[in-house]
């Protein structure tokens, strides 16, 4: 085998991702009733432990971008199911803000509160994490996109490394931070590796424009055709891959089977070493030893599903 640039010979690294935890958007848009109790969501009660009981089956580990608002209410089973098994806890803003529309304020604000005493910081002195979470190092925009050096230097405050906005390219990108220049890891997804793209009414438009074969919603036969298409992809091109899952869109037999069928190419892959299959925490690390690996220019995504 042709060796490649990732860890072990690899010649693709792939960061299998998951996204959203519990009723946080769902407050957060107004369509969570207001006399209905929070912290038992079906997507936590039901469907992660199937996905999780997945990831054990095939030694795979994820990282979780999670709402720092679900820290308080969902902090056993992040800490324990999800951290306490070596996966990531990464950041998702505070309860699922569209990223695009916050104002310079809001957004400051959105970091302050998740990394506050109410988000991770909290947590960590006093939550139920048993040594188990760690400070966030990275974060995804919901909605995919970031409003440039204001938001790059907000993470560089706030100690991120690497963020996972919409893009093209992995890459290693100059930030320009209090009169120096610092630099962020992109680990992008693309939306065609995002199940939200194939099950949700209201990605038509995205669909439309990514010139999907059609605007209805498509099922997971496609999506699985697609992730595996991506996949040995980024391996005839040496690239990263993120992979993204939503536990709520999980919530049917054969999307666990999908997700499945996803997991057992990756296995596959891997233990043939044509992959590197890590945490994006893990995968920063590396880049920032090597950056030859990565581009200098992410090529953004500004296409919005909203």
């Amino acid at each position: 085998m042709d060796q490649g640039n990732w860890p072990q010979g690899a010649k693709a690294a792939v960061a299998l991702t998951l996204d959203n935890c519990g009723e946080a958007a769902d407050l957060n848009r107004g369509l969570w009733p207001k006399d209905k109790p929070v912290g038992s969501h079906y997507s936590i009660t039901e469907a992660l432990p199937q996905i999780l009981a997945l990831l054990k089956k095939y030694n795979i580990c994820v990282t979780y971008f999670i709402e720092a608002w679900s820290l308080a209410h969902y902090g056993g089973v992040i800490a324990n199911d999800v951290a306490g098994n070596s996966h990531e806890v990464a950041w998702h803003a505070w309860q699922h803000e569209a990223w695009s529309k916050l104002s310079a304020e809001e957004e400051r604000e959105n970091f302050e509160r998740s990394f506050g005493d109410h988000g991770i910081g909290g947590f960590l002195s006093t939550g139920p994490c048993k040594g188990t979470v760690q400070p966030y190092r990275g974060f995804r925009p919901p909605g995919g996109i970031i409003h440039g050096n204001r938001t790059l230097a907000l993470c560089r405050d706030y100690g991120l490394g690497y963020i996972s906005p919409a893009a093209e390219h992995a890459a290693l990108v100059d930030v320009e931070r209090d009169g120096t220049t610092d630099s962020v890891v992109i680990l992008p997804f693309r939306w065609k590796c995002v199940d939200a793209y194939y099950y949700m009414e209201s990605f038509a438009g995205l669909r439309k424009l990514k010139g999907a074969s059609s605007e209805d919603p498509l099922n997971e036969n496609v999506l699985v055709e697609s992730y595996i298409a991506a996949i040995d992809e980024a391996i005839r091109k040496g690239d990263f891959l993120s992979l993204l899952f939503h536990p709520f869109l999980s919530n049917s037999e054969p999307r666990l089977h999908a997700i499945e069928q996803v997991l057992q190419h990756l296995a596959r892959r891997r233990d043939e070493g044509q992959i590197w299959l890590a945490t994006c925490r893990e995968i920063e690390n590396y880049v920032r030893k090597n950056p030859s690996v990565v581009a200098r220019d992410p090529e953004w995504d500004l296409a919005s599903w909203r």
